[in-house]
């Protein structure tokens, strides 16, 4: 019975870090609560952003630069595509850093999960854990604000050696 115990237990340990819901991955852990930003300001966020880091499977095409424009309770999201296409979505900017993107017919939700002070790194997930990106103002990330980011989405139940960077 030991034998089928640690049998059971090593076979656990190799299930691979992602899990299917339904037709889709997710990469965080379900039991762990997650929290969006509650002092998120679309205004301080608007402008330019790079991609630097994705889970597999995130909605859009990988390395995007991104250009968000501030509304009323909304925020409208230019990315451009390194290999040429540009799509455009809107979406209604809720309290606590909550987005709702509008693709077609479709809504997506959208969390702001953390920025740094000055607005220059930023970690958006979907709260289901199917996806999620670590954005920031240049390409390149410095590595105390890619460690604060890493932290924060370890801290919502990520797994964030899924993580792929561009």
């Amino acid at each position: 019975m030991a034998i089928l115990s640690a049998l059971v237990v090593a076979l656990v340990a190799c299930q691979p870090t992602s899990v299917e819901t339904g037709a889709r991955a997710t990469f965080r852990d379900q039991n762990v609560q997650i929290a969006s930003k509650a002092d998120f300001d679309a205004t301080r966020f608007a402008g330019d952003w790079y991609e630097v880091a994705r889970f597999p499977g995130t909605r859009g095409c990988a390395g995007a630069r991104l250009h968000f424009e501030a509304g009323v309770n909304s925020l409208r999201r230019t990315a451009r595509c390194p290999d040429g296409p540009v799509s455009i979505l809107d979406a209604a900017v809720s309290p606590l850093g909550r987005l709702t993107l509008a693709e077609g017919s479709e809504t997506h939700s959208v969390w702001v999960l953390w920025t740094d002070t000055t607005y220059r790194t930023a970690v958006l997930v979907v709260p289901d854990g199917a996806g999620g990106q670590i954005l920031n103002r240049t390409p390149r990330l410095p590595v105390d604000r890619l460690r604060a980011a890493l932290e924060v989405l370890d801290f919502n139940g990520f797994d964030t050696e899924a993580l792929v960077f561009r």
